[in-house]
């Protein structure tokens, strides 16, 4: 719900909006269909914030898996990640119980999520500050809510 009107008031005042996300995983048995319902709604929000010319950036850092990566993360066409971060659809554990085979301990690592091109960046941690500056003066130009 936060998600939603903060998309909503970015839209509503010409902002940029930027997600940070800090973990994501299991949003069916963490927060049961709740959590489900909400990620449509996350997503159309983020659709008409887009829609609306809005600028929208995603910055991954630690673990980030599953439905929100698959739903209204994956809507921005701006995606980066902490060097450290790991992306992916699915989570080691869930691969494993699946598919019943191991994967490589770097697959879901921000340098292969890179070569897979579904992030257009990775960033030190140090520099976060820095470079989601120049981003957003690059990506924005003198308006930073409209491309």
């Amino acid at each position: 719900e936060k998600f939603i009107r903060a998309a909503e008031r970015a839209r509503k005042k010409h902002m940029p909006f930027i997600a940070y996300v800090h973990g994501t995983a299991g949003i069916r048995i963490q927060e049961g269909v709740n959590g489900v319902i909400q990620m449509p709604r996350c997503t159309m929000a983020v659709r008409r914030y887009i829609e609306d010319g809005g600028l929208y950036l995603v910055i991954y850092d630690t673990n980030s898996y599953a439905g929100p990566v698959a739903s209204f993360l994956g809507c921005s066409p701006y995606q980066f990640a902490i060097r450290s971060a790991n992306i992916g659809f699915a989570g080691p554990g869930v691969i494993r119980e699946t598919t019943g085979m191991d994967i490589r301990p770097d697959y879901h690592r921000a340098h292969n999520a890179l070569s897979r091109g579904h992030i257009q960046g990775i960033w030190d941690r140090r520099e976060l500050r820095s470079n989601l500056s120049q981003a957003l003066l690059t990506m924005g130009g003198r308006n930073l809510y409209y491309r």
